[in-house]
């Protein structure tokens, strides 16, 4: 999640990152119901699928912010990479303190998670990858035509989404984008640069526009939960094939939600000044979540009672949000804190 105390601010960005930043910790929960065949499997496949979009959403906001950016390459490494690592350090060490093996130095055990991430951690050294890639990505757009651009999306789409899913369903120790010297045109840059392309320009001005976006991303999200139902039935078990975040499907929700969130120039201010806020603590909710969740199951129980099982994964979701917004907003209170929260 790119860091909202860059002066680049706008409300449509805010909804955006609140949106995204609701969706993930959506998705966690949903997550903790999905691998295993139960009464809660279906409903856990539907709100997985309706929050997919959260992260690659997450880098698209990124490319949108940085990506248009002429700044020199230092000052630029300056201030942003230091916006990933200290939080990822930070971060690690509080989960390798709080459930870490005890057994094992603490120094070793941070050591060796700032290697190989921590869980949901995962995000900051993609996003380290991206960052570091900006200013010599940026050239490359900002010289570039918006067809020059659009043919670039549309080779990253088959080889990371469209020959990736083809790989995962048919060939796994196929790999098209070793083969075919590929690289460019895999992993999260795609997205890093759509959020750039729909930043300028800005293709949902009208009503209609943003609902053509709701339907495509609504539609999107059902294929995507009904192919997973249909393919975790022939296995015999729960697969998250469909919801890799390079799947096709979730590529095509994700723009659509993105286009729809960042077309918003208005909201009433009672809805306003919360999404300001969740914004604004966009990076600690992401990072705090997964503990306040393992809190909500473990010593809170909330939920379990529900006999409509699609109401357990909006009741936890309402509690374990509303709970980590709140403790990460007192956090930032505290100045040392508030660069990693």
């Amino acid at each position: 999640m790119q860091d909202t105390r860059s002066g680049d601010r706008s409300l449509g960005m805010d909804v955006t990152r609140a949106a995204a930043c609701a969706m993930v910790v959506l998705l966690h929960i949903s997550a903790g119901n999905f691998y295993s065949f139960g009464p809660f499997w279906v409903p856990a496949d539907i709100y997985d699928s309706l929050s997919r979009v959260a992260v690659p959403i997450f880098f698209m906001l990124s490319g949108a912010l940085l990506l248009w950016r002429d700044e020199p390459i230092l000052p630029f490494y300056r201030k942003r990479v230091l916006r990933v690592v200290l939080p990822l350090i930070f971060w690690t060490c509080v989960y390798v303190y709080m459930f870490g093996d005890r057994s094992v130095p603490i120094i070793d055990s941070v050591t060796h998670y700032l290697t190989v991430p921590y869980g949901h951690l995962w995000y900051f050294y993609a996003a380290l990858g991206l960052y570091l890639s900006a200013p010599y990505l940026g050239k490359i757009l900002r010289a570039s035509t918006d067809t020059e651009i659009r043919v670039f999306l549309a080779l990253w789409f088959f080889v990371a989404c469209g020959l990736n899913q083809f790989r995962n369903l048919h060939a796994t120790s196929w790999d098209p984008t070793t083969i075919f010297g590929a690289q460019m045109f895999s992993g999260y840059l795609g997205y890093f640069v759509i959020g750039a392309y729909l930043a300028r320009n800005r293709p949902v001005t009208s009503t209609a526009g943003r609902w053509y976006c709701i339907l495509t991303f609504l539609a999107s999200s059902t294929a995507t939960a009904y192919l997973t139902y249909l393919y975790s039935m022939h296995i015999g078990k729960p697969s998250e094939l469909f919801f890799v975040f390079q799947a096709p499907l979730v590529a095509v929700a994700a723009v659509a939600a993105f286009a729809f969130f960042t077309s918003i120039t208005s909201l009433p201010r009672p809805l306003a000044t919360p999404v300001k806020l969740i914004s604004d603590c966009s990076l600690g909710i992401y990072c705090l979540h997964p503990m306040i969740i393992l809190f909500y199951l473990n010593h809170t129980h909330v939920g379990d009672n529900f006999h409509i099982t699609w109401l357990r994964v909006p009741v936890l979701w309402a509690a374990i949000f509303g709970s980590t917004t709140v403790v990460i907003y007192v956090a930032r209170k505290v100045r040392l804190i508030r660069r990693v929260a």
